[in-house]
C-alpha cells in the first residue's frame, strides 16, 4: 500500500486532516460501547444534501460509453512510483472482479469492457492528463478503479459527471456528488464529524478503556504536512477516548531515517521516563521497519500499530512479527464466504497476483461498481445511474468484508470502521475482525455513545 495511502488512513477515523488542534476538548466515555457489526453503524443524525456536492447536476453526454449489449469502463491509479510503494495490483484486482461479472452474463444484460488502468505515476500532471484522456478519448462511462493521490482528474470528470469508484486516498472522493470510495470520504477537509474508532483501535490493542486509559501512547510520523495531518488526526481520536497520548512528532525525513537513536531515545523515556506501551507509525515501510527494528534491539516490550504491514510478501519478514497493522476492510485470513469468492476468483483469473492490499482494493472498487450497476437496472444513462446512488436508499455492503457505505451520506465522511491484523510468527492472524463504532458530531458536548 502506498504510503499516502496509509496517511489517509490516519486522517480518516476522527480526526482533522487539515492539522488542526489534536485536542477534541472532550472525551467519550466507552465503557459500555461495544464495537458492532460492519453494518448498520450509528451515524448520530449526520446526513447530506447531494444537491449540494460539487459535481452535482445533469450530465452533458448521458449516454456516454453505454451500447445495448456494453458499458465502457477504464481506471486510474498510481501504478508505479519512483520514490515510494504503488498501487500495482490495483488494475489486476479491478480485472479479476470483472472477469467474472463478464463470465456470468455481464450486469443486466451489459458486458463490462473494461479498458485498463491508466498509470498517474504519483504525477500530478500526468494525473490529470490521463483523467482527460479517459473521459475525451476513451469516452469511459465510468472510471473504475480510482486509486491516486492526486485529484487532478476531477477536472475533466466533474464537469462531464463522470463517476468514479475506488479507494478514497485522495480529496476528490469528498465532497462531490461523483467518487464512491469503497470507505466513503477518507479525506474531509474539515470533517464535519468525529468517531469512536481510534479509541476502539487503542483498546483492541490495550485492553479494556478502563485499564487502557492507565497506558500510554505515542504517535510518530513523517516530516511532511499530509504526515502531520494524519499524526494529528489520530492524536485527536485517541485523546477523545481519554487515553493519553503521551509523544506525538514527525520527525522522520521524507528523504529517509539515517539514525534512529534519537527517536528510540524518546520512545523509551516518554512514559515518565518509562517506554510507551503502544507505538503507531504512519505509513512508509522503510521508515516504519527501522523504526521497528530499532525498537527491538533496545528492548521495547510495549506494541506497536502500524498501516503498511500487511502483505503476503512480508510473512517472513522479522521486523514486523507481532506488529499489529490497522485495515480498512477484512484481511484474507477472515475466511468470510465473500473473501473465499475473491480467492477463487484471483486462482481462476489471476493466479500468479499476490493477495496485497492494492489488489484488494481493486477488487472491491469492482465489486462496488458492479452493485451500483445492478441496483440501477437496465435502463442505464449517467443520470439514472447517479440518480440511484446518491438517492438516499442506496448503500453497499459486503458481509463482515467491506464495511457498510451510505449514500450520499459517504461522500462527507468514512465509515467508523477498522480490522486489525497481526503477523505472528510468520503467518498472519485475525486480530480484530472488522468492526465498527460510530459517528460523533463534532460540536456536541461530552457524549456517551450507545451500540
Amino acid at each position: 500500500m502506498a504510503a499516502v495511502a496509509a496517511l489517509a488512513a490516519m486522517s480518516a477515523c476522527g480526526g482533522s486532516a487539515d492539522g488542526g488542534s489534536s485536542d477534541p476538548g472532550r472525551t467519550v466515555d466507552l465503557t459500555d460501547f461495544t464495537p458492532g457489526p460492519a453494518e448498520g453503524w450509528d451515524a448520530a443524525g449526520f446526513s447530506v444534501d447531494a444537491a449540494s456536492l460539487k459535481c452535482s447536476g445533469a450530465a452533458p453526454n448521458p449516454t456516454r460509453g453505454i451500447t445495448d449489449t456494453s458499458v465502457k469502463v477504464g481506471g486510474l491509479a498510481d501504478l508505479t512510483a519512483v520514490a515510494t510503494s504503488s498501487m500495482a495490483g490495483a488494475d489486476v484486482g479491478a480485472k479479476v472482479r470483472f472477469s467474472r461479472a463478464n463470465d456470468a452474463g455481464g450486469v443486466a444484460g451489459r458486458a463490462i469492457d473494461f479498458i485498463g488502468v491508466k498509470d498517474s505515476a504519483l504525477d500530478p500532471a500526468r494525473n490529470g492528463q490521463e483523467g482527460q484522456a479517459l473521459v475525451e478519448q476513451d469516452q469511459v462511462f465510468a472510471v473504475v478503479p480510482t486509486m491516486t493521490v492526486f485529484a487532478n482528474f476531477l477536472d475533466a470528470t466533474c464537469p462531464q459527471k463522470v463517476p468514479f469508484f475506488g479507494w478514497g486516498i485522495d480529496t476528490a472522493f469528498c465532497d462531490t456528488a461523483t467518487g464512491f470510495g469503497i470507505t466513503g470520504c477518507l479525506l474531509a477537509d474539515p470533517p464535519k464529524v468525529d468517531a469512536t474508532t481510534w479509541g476502539l483501535v487503542a483498546t483492541s490493542i490495550l485492553g479494556p478503556i478502563a485499564e487502557a486509559k492507565t497506558k500510554s501512547v505515542a504517535v510518530l510520523g513523517l516530516d511532511t504536512d499530509a504526515s502531520r495531518a494524519g499524526v494529528n488526526a489520530v492524536v485527536r481520536g485517541i485523546r477523545l477516548a481519554g487515553i493519553p497520548v503521551v509523544y506525538d512528532k514527525s520527525p522522520i525525513p521524507l528523504s529517509g531515517l539515517n539514525d534512529a537513536t534519537p527517536i528510540i531515545n524518546d520512545l523509551m523515556t516518554a512514559n515518565q521516563g518509562r517506554p510507551v506501551d503502544l507505538v503507531i507509525f504512519p505509513g512508509d515501510f522503510a521508515s516504519t521497519t527501522k523504526v521497528t527494528e530499532a525498537l527491538q534491539a533496545a528492548g521495547y516490550q510495549g506494541d506497536t500499530l502500524n498501516l503498511v504491514g500487511y502483505d503476503p510478501r512480508l510473512a517472513g519478514f522479522p521486523a514486523l512479527d507481532g506488529a499489529h497493522t490497522l485495515l480498512q476492510f477484512a484481511q484474507v485470513e477472515a475466511d468470510t464466504p465473500a473473501l473465499k469468492q475473491l480467492v477463487a476468483d484471483f486462482a481462476k483469473y489471476a493466479p500468479e497476483q499476490p493477495l496485497t492490499l492494492p489488489a484488494l482494493a481493486g477488487y472491491w472498487s469492482a465489486d462496488m461498481f458492479v452493485a451500483a450497476l445492478e441496483a440501477t437496472g437496465r435502463d442505464l444513462t449517467v443520470d439514472t445511474f447517479l440518480k440511484k446512488l446518491n438517492g438516499g436508499d442506496f448503500s453497499y455492503y459486503v458481509e463482515d468484508t467491506v464495511p457498510e457505505t451510505r449514500w450520499p451520506l459517504n461522500h462527507e465522511a468514512t465509515p467508523p470502521c477498522f480490522a486489525l491484523a497481526q503477523l505472528t510468527a510468520g503467518k498472519y492472524q485475525v486480530d480484530t475482525a472488522l468492526t465498527c463504532g460510530s459517528l460523533l458530531p463534532q460540536a456536541a458536548a461530552t457524549a456517551k455513545p450507545t451500540g
